[in-house]
């Protein structure tokens, strides 16, 4: 998980304003340094990071709502929809790496059952062992693991392009720009 960037240069003595304003252009700068991946459908991790950044984005906008005002509420509810096609994003990667690892350990025990047959039969009987094996039987779990993991990478692949077009969406609505109005000090 990506750090928080550290906000400096919070004083007590100055007005709640300034300081939300200033907590807010960290937020937006750290929200917007994972713009490089937003194109990229195989950024998992970096992905994962973008949409931590927009949780942390998020609750300074709520935490702040009375400095922020109609636009903040306008961007909480952008930045709530882009955290959330992340949510379903990354729910997707973790049940594909969950079937993967199921994938792996049947494999590492099919293949030491394999080793261990191939072990104690008669050289004779080797070929027909192998070609047995690289023919698994209908029940055999791989099979359904196999396809759900490839229903999960296609429902993957429907969670990015929905990310991906709100995006942009946003993006051409003017987001950033309120964003970085919003963190400027001198706006009152």
């Amino acid at each position: 998980m990506s750090k928080a960037w550290p906000v400096r240069n919070i004083n007590p003595g100055d007005s709640l304003e300034v300081n939300a304003r200033r907590i807010l252009r960290v937020r937006t700068g750290e929200f917007y340094s994972y713009e490089p991946v937003v194109d990229e459908s195989t950024a998992v991790e970096p992905l994962h990071d973008l949409r931590i950044g927009a949780k942390r984005l998020r609750y300074t906008l709520e935490l702040f709502r009375s400095v922020f005002g109609e636009t903040g509420e306008r961007n909480i509810e952008r930045v709530k929809t882009i955290q959330e096609a992340l949510g379903n994003l990354h729910d997707a990667d973790v049940r594909i790496a969950l079937i993967q690892d199921e994938l792996l350990i049947l494999a590492a025990e099919q293949i030491a059952e394999l080793s261990h047959t191939l072990l104690t039969t008669l050289p004779q009987a080797h070929g027909a062992i192998t070609t047995a094996a690289l023919r698994p039987p209908p029940d055999d779990p791989r099979r359904g693991l196999v396809t759900l993991l490839g229903k999960q990478y296609a429902a993957r692949q429907g969670h990015f392009r929905s990310f991906n077009a709100l995006w942009h969406q946003f993006d051409d609505e003017g987001m950033r720009d309120e964003l970085v109005a919003l963190s400027r000090a001198d706006q009152g």
